[in-house]
């Protein structure tokens, strides 16, 4: 319950900000980059964007999605990763060295080699590590992109290095790199500048290695105080790429590069769009979780119809803490709840039973789901007369009224009325026919009398062929 839970509040987290929120001050950027993306971290709004859903190849930060499957398989940080000679051999123009076949490095290890120094052997003893194989390891990367709402993405490899088939978008590696910085590991592992590894073979010092962002170095030009961390990326096919996550007081924002000409434009790019959502954006509490209390009706199906048992408290889980441009007046934001008036036994604790939206002109800001506060279980036959005296003599006054809860005893009801009316109305042909052939056939009698002068109808007794007298005399 928990973690569907997790997936619906995640769920209800990844949308598009509307841009009617902030179309003046969207303005175009001058970015080198043929893809690109502004987005909070917190909420996955999208503050600004350039084709962000265009096919494009993200080199190594593929590594983010191999980082995050490695955290995410629970292993303990000082859980050896071997490194075959499959796992080298097949990236041996770009092998780190950082270990040789049949050495290992740890979980640890490993993250930190990838997400600096972007081994790409090492990505291969990940993926044998967990997957046995590439193409099992791929697979996995690709369904769990899915899973997070990249489904524009595909991945055939661990590493990152250039194939047709491996692709994704400005959009999906956001929503990728979300997943990723809720881990604290993973933050630590891309905010570092250096670190060491163990040695290798006979060597006896350790060797350091060195954060390819550049952004991350005072002495760089392309430093930003701004910037926490991020991946790098290149191929001959890709061009540059990159993904940075930054803060600013309490603005948390990730953008991402893709298919840049140069190395320089990547770090420019990033500036540029850091800048633009700090300096024109403020976060506004839209929506406050502790002022928001309901309650609604527990009801249990009966014999006697629906019967409302109890009640249970619903909340709201969270606040709604949006980045909105620096003159939006939040007044301007509306809210709409939804939630049914009663629910139907058994409920969980925590178990989605409405939600609220944020609007604005018509756009949903945000979606917030609304929780059951306790269980609502089920009353057994013995609870439901010790509730409800009445269901003894088989006469209920505790019902919900409601049409619709109560429509298989409206259709019981309707369906008796309609009976009951066809029989009557039945009845009554049949005795106003048994009344016309008792008349007709006095009428035969009469005239029988009449045309052949028999005294009294009394002792007249016709035959067959007398009630199929056929009149001759006018």
């Amino acid at each position: 319950m928990h973690k569907l839970k997790k997936i619906l509040v995640l769920a209800f987290a990844l949308f598009m900000f509307p841009q009617a929120v902030y179309a003046n001050e969207n303005e175009p950027l001058p970015l080198e980059s043929e893809f690109s993306i502004l987005i909070d971290a917190n909420t996955g709004h999208v503050l600004h964007e350039v084709n962000m859903h265009g096919r494009a190849y993200p080199a190594s930060i593929t590594k983010v999605m191999t980082a995050l499957l490695l955290l995410e398989s629970g292993h303990d940080m000082a859980t050896p990763i071997v490194h075959s000679h499959q796992a080298i051999a097949t990236v041996m123009p770009w092998h780190s060295g950082l270990a040789y076949v049949d050495e290992y490095l740890t979980v640890e290890e490993a993250l930190y080699a990838i997400m600096l120094d972007s081994a790409n052997d090492t990505s291969n003893a990940i993926a044998e590590f967990l997957g046995t194989n590439m193409e099992n390891f791929a697979r996995m990367m690709t369904i769990r992109a899915h899973q997070l709402g990249a489904t524009n993405t595909n991945f055939t490899n661990s590493h990152g290095l250039w194939e047709e088939d491996h692709f994704t978008t400005a959009y999906d590696i956001t929503l990728i790199m979300r997943e990723a910085l809720r881990h604290e590991k993973f933050r630590e592992v891309i905010a570092t500048q250096r670190f060491a590894m163990p040695p290798i073979e006979d060597e006896q010092e350790y060797n350091p290695i060195y954060n390819t962002n550049r952004a991350l170095f005072p002495t760089s030009q392309h430093f930003n105080p701004d910037i926490v961390g991020g991946k790098t990326g290149f191929t001959n096919n890709s061009r540059h790429t990159l993904v940075s996550y930054g803060e600013r007081g309490d603005m948390e924002l990730i953008t991402v590069i893709l298919s840049a000409e140069h190395r320089d434009g990547i770090y420019n790019d990033t500036k540029a769009l850091m800048d633009f959502g700090f300096g024109q954006f403020t976060r506004h509490t839209a929506f406050s979780a502790h002022d928001f209390t309901r309650t609604v009706d527990l009801v249990q199906r009966s014999a006697e119809g629906v019967l409302i048992i109890g009640n249970i408290d619903v909340y709201a889980e969270n606040d709604v803490v949006l980045s909105l441009p620096n003159d939006f007046n939040v007044q301007n934001i509306t809210t709409e709840v939804f939630l049914p008036n009663r629910v139907a036994a058994p409920v969980a604790r925590d178990f989605v039973v409405g939600r609220v939206s944020l609007m604005y002109e018509g756009d949903v800001l945000a979606e917030i789901p609304l929780l059951a506060a306790q269980n609502g279980p089920q009353l057994n036959v013995q609870e439901l007369s010790a509730l409800f005296p009445c269901m003894a003599t088989g006469f209920i006054d505790y019902f919900a009224n409601d049409y619709y809860d109560n429509l298989p005893i409206t259709n019981l009801i309707v369906n008796v009325s309609i009976a009951a009316a066809g029989t009557l109305v039945f009845g009554l042909m049949i005795l106003r026919f048994l009344r016309f052939s008792s008349a007709r056939r006095k009428r035969v009698i009469r005239r029988h009398q009449r045309y052949r002068g028999y005294g009294s109808a009394a002792t007249y007794k016709p035959s067959a062929s007398d009630l199929k007298f056929k009149y001759r005399y006018k």
